[in-house]
């Protein structure tokens, strides 16, 4: 099965699906760059409660050897060929990604077949990059605007593997075995929840023959039928407001709310629109323009929509003075109960449009960062919208929708709100 899109004079995105089930999306681009990432659809919130930290863990420990190279000739492998490589572990997803010249395009795909699927975990190297993680643990949780973010998702899902850091804690990290990360793999792996995606001056022939020729050996293992995961959606709790005493000279606070999963529906994109407005990257954005600028009230102030695939997350972050945060919040509230209350004019909104649009153009100018966002939305749709219906989808939205959007996640009553107050005198 093919699909293609996107067919511009830069770029041609087509994505197949092989006999075998395999998912492989290439973007033909003229660049003397190429680029290789493997996404899988398993992240944090697929861990048992005694797995906490597990899918961050195999991201670490994908790197430390298979039957046939040691860790040093994993990491020398691409890099001895000026290439680099890197992974990140989400709530819902593992990334491997490279970047190298186009003429070592089979290396980069034999490299990360081998570590997805002939990695051996030795236990020596297991447990010296527990240490690695702890010290990583033990860093965030000195940083007080990262910390924020992820306590304030316990509260807001308190039962639910989304509540759960994705680095899990030293008491977890420390009792994995290898057996343990086998078995995570073994049981959230399958074929359905990967998807290989390439970017470069490559035809797509060429692209699938790699593939093919570098997965051949796994085939065994890659089309083995396994149980079907289940992702339960976590139950609505009640807001909750709690203030914890923190080593820091800021108060932080932020806010967060129930949104729209990650999905292509009117609701979710009026609440990206909504998000960007709000706190979004533009120096103009409402709380900026209002806590910042004119009111010289905050260091920083940003919001964010964090879509899952079947429930989201929005929010609001705050790092002010203590003197200072009970107006800041005050000012925030009025911006939110403003446009919740009454639609914005078709002005504001046609400037919100053009802003995002243009973010949006920008962004996909970095390749890495593009194939791997695309190869995401195709491991779950099957398609993209190309640009142009991108822009067609946004410029309907409605001041109305915006309104009713901000109405239903920013409802004071569904607000959970977490703050670190400083423990300076």
């Amino acid at each position: 099965m093919e699909k293609s899109i996107d067919r511009t004079e830069k770029t041609s995105t087509r994505y197949l699906v092989t006999d075998d089930g395999i998912k492989i999306l290439h973007r033909a681009t003229r660049s003397n760059i190429a680029h290789l990432a493997f996404i899988f659809n398993v992240g944090s919130r697929d861990e048992l409660p005694y797995e906490h930290g597990m899918a961050h863990f195999i991201e670490h420990c994908l790197f430390k050897g298979t039957s046939t190279r040691r860790s040093s000739q994993v990491l020398s492998r691409l890099e001895n060929v000026g290439g680099e490589m890197n992974a990140f572990t989400t709530k819902e997803n593992i990334c491997l990604h490279a970047s190298f010249m186009p003429e070592y395009l089979d290396r980069a795909v034999e490299l990360f077949a081998s570590i997805t699927f002939d990695s051996v975990y030795p236990a020596a190297e297991l447990e010296k990059e527990k240490g690695v993680i702890t010290d990583e643990i033990n860093s965030y949780l000195e940083a007080p605007d990262e910390l924020i973010f992820e306590q304030g998702e316990e509260l807001l899902y308190p039962t639910s593997p989304l509540g759960r850091t994705i680095l899990g804690t030293p008491e977890s990290i420390s009792r994995f075995t290898r057996e343990d990360v086998l078995a995570f793999w073994d049981r959230n792996f399958s074929r359905e929840d990967m998807i290989i995606c390439v970017s470069g001056d490559f035809n797509t022939d060429k692209v699938c023959e790699v593939i093919k020729k570098r997965l051949a050996p796994y085939m065994d293992y890659i089309c083995k039928s396994r149980e079907q995961r289940q992702r339960v959606c976590p139950p609505l709790t009640p807001a909750i407001k709690k203030e914890q005493v923190m080593d820091t000279y800021q108060r932080h606070v932020i806010l967060l709310s129930r949104a729209y999963p990650y999905e292509d529906s009117l609701d979710y994109r009026t609440m990206v629109l909504l998000n960007n407005m709000l706190g979004g990257p533009s120096m103009t954005s409402m709380l900026n323009m209002s806590l910042r600028e004119r009111h010289a009230l905050v260091y920083n102030v940003e919001s964010f929509y964090t879509a899952y695939s079947d429930v989201g997350t929005a929010g609001i972050y705050i790092a002010t003075e203590e003197d200072s945060y009970k107006k800041a919040l005050t000012l925030t509230y009025k911006i939110l109960d403003k446009l919740s209350s009454s639609p914005i004019s078709e002005r504001t909104l046609a400037t919100a449009r053009h802003q995002l649009l243009g973010q949006m153009a920008i962004a996909s100018e970095n390749e890495i960062n593009q194939l791997i966002s695309l190869g995401k939305i195709y491991m779950g749709r099957g398609r993209c919208d190309s640009y142009e219906e991108m822009r067609q989808k946004i410029e309907s939205i409605t001041p109305y929708d915006i309104m009713r959007v901000a109405n239903d996640v920013y409802n004071p009553d569904n607000i959970t709100m977490l703050t670190f107050k400083s423990d300076k005198k």
